[in-house]
């Protein structure tokens, strides 16, 4: 099927859809939404799109990214039919069915809202493709698990413009909260409590306070770790190993 987007008549027949769905979890899925004139456009230049399961986050990233790779990354970040669209062509995957019926959450996990900052970065298709735009190497914290669902540690990172928009910060996340023995996030880093040398509390407000004397932009994983002093030394922490 070739690649399209839909224009706002679309997104709220979209939206409409979820409504129905959560009231009656059997709702067929409205593909013919899909190829719907009135309700969408061709993606120009034409990209022929395939249906797929996705087995984890970091497949539908990498699939994307080579899907979307002729058109301008800045457009693609900022197209709310085009992400709204795809989350329906790929609604199986998104949202899937058990014995027919369907948990729908929130619609801002299948509408994009690119101008929304407390929406945008919890699409659940946009946000796989943003992350191995913006962390092409050390992402494995947020590309893991399905493309239903979304990880807290993904949200409190992503919700941040001042700690993505710090160059070294993904090495350093990869670097403090992934534990290679598990080969999975560290435990308790983003519980509702603070803990010690957490991500969802301590790293924000230490880099908070850290930017306040230092220029983070200008430096490296090391440099910014012992900057973070004792708080944030886990045990066994060790940088990811890069296919060579």
């Amino acid at each position: 099927m070739r690649l399209r987007q839909f224009n706002q008549q679309g997104i709220e027949a979209f939206r409409r859809f979820l409504a129905e769905c959560r009231q009656t979890p059997a709702t067929l899925v409205p593909t013919a939404l899909l190829e719907d004139d009135s309700m969408t456009e061709l993606v120009r230049p034409s990209i022929e799109v395939a249906p797929r399961q996705f087995a984890n986050k970091r497949e539908a990233a990498e699939y994307l990214t080579a899907l979307l790779a002729p058109l301008p990354a800045h457009e693609v970040e900022a197209n709310a039919g085009l992400w709204t669209w795809l989350t329906l062509f790929y609604f199986e995957g998104v949202c899937p069915a058990s014995d027919n019926r369907r948990i729908v959450k929130n619609d801002y996990r299948y509408i994009y809202e690119p101008n929304n900052t407390r929406h945008y970065y919890r699409h659940l298709l946009c946000i796989a493709w943003r992350i191995l735009q913006i962390a092409p190497v050390y992402n494995r914290l947020f590309l893991v698990g399905p493309v239903s669902k979304l990880e807290k540690s993904t949200e409190e990172v992503m919700k941040r413009l001042f700690l993505t928009r710090i160059p070294c910060i993904f090495e350093v996340i990869d670097r403090l909260y992934w534990d290679p023995v598990t080969g999975r996030q560290r435990r308790r880093i983003v519980d509702t409590k603070p803990q010690r040398g957490d991500l969802r509390h301590r790293l924000p407000a230490m880099i908070r306070q850290l930017e306040k004397t230092y220029d983070l932009q200008s430096l490296s994983a090391d440099q910014l770790i012992e900057l973070l002093g004792s708080e944030f030394q886990p045990p066994q922490a060790e940088p990811m190993a890069l296919a060579s």
